[in-house]
């Protein structure tokens, strides 16, 4: 009686019948004959709704056999209180007044104690969609300078171009030298991006075998390594680059058809 005599049923906290029989000293048949009089003297008036009392329920006895019994709201333990007189009558109240309110405290407790988990997980997932957020926008921002970098550069080498047309050598190296310092020139925080075709030089093998062993050593899996651009190109970070140069015989015999 002492492990979980409240419970919950219908959305209320309840006692079983049984447990407040011995509580109250009465056989459990006489309380049910009790109880199915209140409920029957309750149907005569329109105000009161037996089940904010009693809820019928079932239990399986010692051998199996399924009893009636009823589940008692806080309401209908002090209707009963109000049924017995001295002694008995305010030992019963304090006792399931008690158990009541202990049972709702610690139901609180846990309630509160899944509300907040549930709190700092929201949180957490809000922190984690943040982070990823800031780094794609971080990553978008680089790429969109590395855009207009390469237009800089292709720029400059075409104005390189017409001044060689127009015989104007030293305006021409002027703009291949700002087209090399622009080249050169990273943006901040930004890390340093290969072609496959960059790398294929770097290793002797064709871009082809590059984006073929790139899938194969897991590089394009690794965001730390690879991403793709908005033109579906994928470009390799320094730490790819080491990957490729650490498999490269391997590559290189792969790509010769050895």
């Amino acid at each position: 009686m002492e492990n979980q005599v409240v419970k919950q049923a219908n959305g209320q906290n309840v006692m079983d019948s049984r447990d407040v029989a011995k509580m109250i000293g009465k056989r459990h048949r006489d309380l049910m004959r009790d109880i199915r009089r209140y409920i029957s003297e309750m149907a005569t008036s329109a105000k009161l709704r037996a089940l904010d009392f009693f809820i019928e329920s079932t239990y399986e006895d010692a051998k199996g056999e399924t009893r009636e019994c009823y589940l008692l709201t806080k309401q209908g333990c002090e209707f009963v209180a109000n049924k017995l007189t001295g002694k008995k009558g305010t030992i019963f109240t304090a006792t399931y007044v008690g158990l009541f309110n202990e049972y709702q405290k610690e139901h609180n407790e846990a309630l509160e104690g899944h509300l907040l988990k549930d709190s700092q997980a929201i949180e957490k997932e809000k922190l984690a969609y943040k982070r990823e957020w800031l780094a794609e926008m971080r990553k978008q921002n680089i790429n969109k300078q590395h855009e207009l970098r390469n237009q800089d550069v292709k720029l400059y080498l075409e104005l390189g171009k017409v001044a060689d047309e127009y015989q104007r050598p030293g305006m021409a190296v002027d703009f291949r030298n700002e087209a090399i310092r622009t080249m050169s020139a990273l943006p901040v925080g930004a890390r340093r991006e290969y072609s496959a075709t960059e790398i294929g030089n770097i290793i002797g093998v064709s871009p082809i075998a590059i984006g073929k062993w790139a899938n194969k050593l897991g590089v394009k899996r690794d965001a730390d390594m690879s991403y793709r651009d908005h033109d579906g190109a994928w470009r390799y970070f320094p730490e790819a680059l080491k990957v490729f140069q650490d498999n490269a015989l391997e590559i290189q015999d792969d790509d010769l058809g050895l």
